[in-house]
This record gives C-alpha cells, sequence and structure tokens, in this order.
C-alpha cells in the first residue's frame, strides 16, 4: 500500500491517535537515486527500457515515483518465497503504469487478478463532469505459477436469481456436479468456459456459496464523520479496513506463515497478521508507525489480563539488519558478458547482468532471427570494475568494443582490481 503520486503531503489530523505521522506523496526526479537506475539498467533491461519510455509521458512526476516504486518491487521479489503472493494497493492514477511495472520485475503469466476494491459514497460530487470515482484496484501477483498456493478464497454466496434458475438440478445436498450438470441441462453445460478434468467437482454450492468476484464491495473505507472516528480509526491517513487486510492474508498464507508489509503506516496489516495467528513484519520511515503498532496491539489483541505484553514482543530497528545467510565479507557478484552478433564482425557488447540469459532474450526480442549469442561470461564480484576496464582498454562506440574475441576474453579472465 504505498503512496499513490497524488503529489501532495498526507498528515494525520490534531487529536488523533495518530497525531504527527505524515507520508509525501510527491516525487520529483532530482531525488530518484542513481545506484536505482544503475541497478535496474543492469538487472531489469524490460524495466529499464520502460521506465525510460516513461519520460515525457504525463506527469513530470510519473518517471520518478515508478523509479521510486521499481527498485522497492525488485527487493520484495528477491525476500518473496517461490509459494508466496504480492498484493499491490493503488488506485488509477497510476494503476495503469504499476501494472505494467509489475509485470516487468514479475512477469505477466505470474499475474493472477485484478482485484476492484469499491467503496460507497452515497453523497459524492453534485453536477459533476465525470462520474463518481469510488474504488481502488488491489493487483495480486505470484512469484512462480508453477509453485504458488491459494490457502482460502473467499465466498459469495448465490444470487436468489442463480438459485432459482438451477433449483431443479441441485441434489438433494444442494450441491450441483458438472456431471449432474452435463445431464440435467446439456445446453447450459456446452456453454461453460472451462470445464476440470473430474466432473464430480462441485460447480455449484446453494449453502456454500461461490468464489467472490474480483469486485470487493464489502469493505467499507475508514473515515472520519463529522469529526467522529469510526471505531477503527486512528485517524491515520489513507488507514484501511482490517477485514479487506485479513481476506487477502487468508487467501494467501497459513498460520505461522510470514506477512511482510513494507509501507506499513498505521499497521493496519500488522495488526491483521496477528489477529490471524501469522508471522509479521513491518517497515516504515516514520517512528510513529512503531508507536502505533504497539498502540493497536495492545488495544486491539492482546488478553486483557496482561495488555502489557506486546510492548515486550515487538522490535524496532532503525538499522538495516545484517544478512545471516552469507559470509561476512559477502560482496554480490554478477556476469560480465561478451554478446555477439553476426551483423556486427570484431564489435561485442560487454555488459553486466545478474542474469545474462535474461539480458541475452532481451536482446533476441529486437532481432527476428535471434541470433545474439552469449561468447563469453565471468561471474565476479569486482563486475562494475571490470566492465569498466574492458571498455576503457579496446575502442568502442555505443557500449559495443571492438578487438579480437580471444583478447577479450583474455583480459577479462587476468584482471584483477588494483
Amino acid at each position: 500500500d504505498p503512496p499513490f503520486n497524488k503529489n501532495k503531503k498526507f498528515t494525520a489530523p490534531i487529536g488523533s491517535s495518530a497525531e504527527g505521522a505524515s507520508f509525501r506523496g510527491i516525487f520529483r526526479e532530482e531525488e530518484v537515486k542513481d545506484e536505482w537506475l544503475v541497478t535496474i539498467g543492469e538487472d531489469e533491461p524490460e524495466l529499464y527500457t520502460y521506465l525510460n519510455g516513461i519520460k515525457g509521458v504525463g506527469s513530470p512526476y510519473n518517471f520518478a515515483y515508478l523509479a521510486y516504486m521499481a527498485i522497492r518491487l525488485i527487493e520484495c521479489r528477491r525476500v518473496l518465497k517461490q509459494t508466496g503472493s504480492i498484493y499491490l494497493h493503488c488506485d488509477p492514477t497510476m494503476s495503469h503504469y504499476l501494472k505494467t511495472a509489475m509485470d516487468c520485475v514479475f512477469g505477466e503469466k505470474n499475474y493472477l487478478n485484478e482485484i476492484i476494491w469499491c467503496y460507497i459514497d452515497p453523497a459524492g460530487r453534485k453536477n459533476s463532469a465525470y462520474y463518481k470515482r469510488t474504488h481502488d484496484v488491489v493487483f495480486w501477483y505470484t512469484k512462480s505459477r508453477k509453485h504458488h498456493q491459494v490457502y482460502e478464497i473467499a465466498k459469495s454466496p448465490l444470487s436468489e436469481s442463480t438459485i432459482k434458475r438451477y433449483r431443479k438440478y441441485f441434489d438433494e445436498y444442494g450441491k450441483l456436479t458438472y456431471a449432474r450438470l452435463k445431464e440435467t441441462n446439456p445446453g447450459a453445460f456446452k456453454s461453460l468456459k472451462s470445464v476440470p478434468d473430474d466432473l464430480n467437482e462441485v460447480w455449484l454450492d446453494k449453502y456454500a456459496g461461490t468464489t467472490a468476484p474480483d469486485w470487493w464491495t464489502e469493505f467499507k473505507p475508514i473515515k472520519r464523520k463529522g469529526g467522529i472516528q469510526e471505531s477503527e480509526s486512528v485517524g491515520y491517513p489513507a488507514q484501511k479496513p482490517l477485514a479487506l487486510i485479513e481476506r487477502i492474508i487468508k487467501t494467501s498464507s497459513n498460520e505461522g506463515y510470514m506477512v511482510l508489509d513494507p509501507f506499513c503506516g498505521c499497521a493496519t496489516t500488522c495488526v491483521a497478521a496477528e489477529h490471524l495467528g501469522r508471522q509479521w513484519i513491518g517497515i516504515d520511515i516514520s517512528i510513529k508507525a512503531y508507536e502505533l503498532v504497539q498502540a493497536r496491539l495492545t488495544k486491539d489483541v492482546a488478553d486483557p489480563g496482561n495488555i502489557l505484553q506486546y510492548r515486550n514482543e515487538i522490535h524496532i530497528r532503525t538499522d538495516p539488519p545484517k544478512r545471516t545467510d552469507q559470509d561476512v565479507d559477502y560482496r554480490e557478484k554478477k556476469f560480465v558478458y561478451v554478446i555477439s552478433h553476426p551483423n556486427f564482425g570484431g564489435e561485442y557488447k560487454v555488459g553486466i547482468a545478474q542474469n545474462e540469459k535474461k539480458r541475452l532474450a532481451a536482446y533476441q526480442t529486437s532481432d527476428p532471427k535471434r541470433e545474439y549469442r552469449i561468447e563469453f561470461k565471468l561471474e565476479t564480484p569486482d563486475f562494475r570494475e571490470l566492465e569498466k576496464h574492458i571498455h576503457k582498454t579496446f575502442p568502442n562506440k555505443h557500449e559495443w568494443v571492438q578487438g579480437d574475441l580471444k583478447d577479450i576474453i583474455s583480459e577479462m579472465k587476468n584482471f584483477k582490481v588494483k
């Protein structure tokens, strides 16, 4: 639930529990860090191309916002388990841009749903020049479609019209299997868009309901009306309903699993995860977030007989934790690669990539004959120094170096940082 690029600052009202909390939805190109773009350029060629293409499209702040989001999405993918899910909450301000960024980072094939969170606003604008805006967007992606797991899909009751239409086909238990539908109503069976291999699978269940649709209307937004906060509200800007977050957590985790919220704000995700028996980590740039999670857990979750229990169990860190799965002297390694093409004799692209095959694939998309090939690759912690050395040693133009392939490879193998 990151900022939405609204180009304004959000502040909690005075007198609320979240007084003093604020976040900026303002992004400027001068705030984009060079190392973000360097990393994206080396490791995410599709994303890098996309970000460069965004410059000049729409608001001048869009590029800065997407660069800010892109580097964080890459980190989310890094720590996400193969079976895990990521949900990104946004609104139509940037949802179309973020969908493409998510496709670049997680892959189009790992997209699962665009969930529309509809909320009721009976008043709204009068005589407006456009229809009332009453929805947000939640994108649901997985790390790997092959290993993805779902634990509890929400159900919706069958409509009265559906029950009436299929009443005579339900069995004595109120169930309608694909096999029974095929037998009793061949026309309706034939019109189905998809049919499982096992026809004994239940298609409709009168009592259990059906899989909830991808538009959610039952979660009211947290608002302050007439200066009176709703029971859940702590006054934090853009606070989300607990029930909304709980549905997401139930869908994609079991008890004991880990939930990470890298924009935890007033700690709604942390509280929801605690309610549901999950482990959790919340990250925010505001120290107020730490105070809010303590206060909310003490109020909403703790055993009344031991209301101070969470003061000892919640740990705040303001320094990045050290990785424990690597040696103390560990340095990140990347490949320095040499790519050739038959149309460019004696010229070679020498560059850096975390995944050299992915980089090669990016080149192949611009070549109908797919004749680019990797001539050599070397994984090293000195990848930037080595690439710079090769470009300095051999004549070059537009990141391509000229020379004998054997000499380039030999220079790479024998390179040592001075």
